[in-house]
């Protein structure tokens, strides 16, 4: 993974896009904590890596959440999409309560379970299945590389 997130941040550098750097061991912690008592979710442990290297992506068309963001506190560019921001945010819209949703696509939801497991893609508009992944950090890599190009 942190091979693939090099490629996303040197993609990044040359379109002179916003990057948002690694989350903070604290930064971390206090969202796994606030996952747990807000969303009632466990987080996976491949999501928490993919912390250590990018607090959020947002690239072509692929957005994974971050840390500690927020629409009150953004981060660089205006990235507001942190975990639990936006997770709170889907549930007030829908059917997405029986899940985690850790990033997203226009077509797709990246999601696991309430116990940070059974990674699957989602239809966005449905919540339907789509595709289905031996782990979160296997799901992550997936989509990294398809919107690489």
């Amino acid at each position: 993974m942190k091979d693939l997130l090099a490629r996303v941040v040197a993609e990044q550098d040359k379109a002179c896009e916003s990057l948002q750097g690694a989350a903070a061991p604290d930064q971390i912690e206090a969202l796994r904590s606030e996952a747990e008592i807000r969303l009632l979710a466990r987080l996976p442990d491949d999501f928490l890596t993919y912390l250590s290297h990018s607090n959020g992506t947002d690239f072509n068309g692929l957005i994974l959440y971050g840390a500690n963001k927020s629409p009150d506190a953004p981060g660089p560019a205006g990235f507001w999409q942190g975990l639990v921001a936006a997770n709170l945010a889907w549930r007030e819209g829908g059917d997405h309560k029986d899940y985690v949703i850790l990033g997203e696509t226009g077509m797709d939801l990246l999601t696991v379970d309430l116990l940070g497991e059974n990674a699957v893609g989602r239809d966005r508009v449905s919540g339907e299945v789509t595709e289905r992944f031996l782990s979160a950090g296997a799901m992550i890599e997936t989509y990294l590389t398809s919107h690489l190009g």
